[in-house]
């Protein structure tokens, strides 16, 4: 059987990748320097849900017209 499959379009567009680049860059600069204590204290920082609420990554998965 021979299948033909075509190539994946990766581009997740401008916003998409916008937001990619600033979760990326939160874990790195937030919570990885505190990922340890994160997880022996089971307990995620009331600052950095704060910080995620400022940088609107809370409630992401809520399409716009809905919140």
């Amino acid at each position: 059987m021979n299948a033909t499959f075509s190539m994946l379009d990766l581009d997740l567009g401008e916003s998409l990748t916008l937001l990619r680049e600033t979760v990326q860059r939160f874990a790195a600069d937030e919570i990885k320097p505190r990922a340890v204590s994160i997880d022996r204290d089971n307990e995620f920082p009331m600052d950095l849900w704060r910080k995620m609420g400022d940088l609107g990554l809370l409630g992401i998965t809520v399409s716009e017209p809905y919140g």
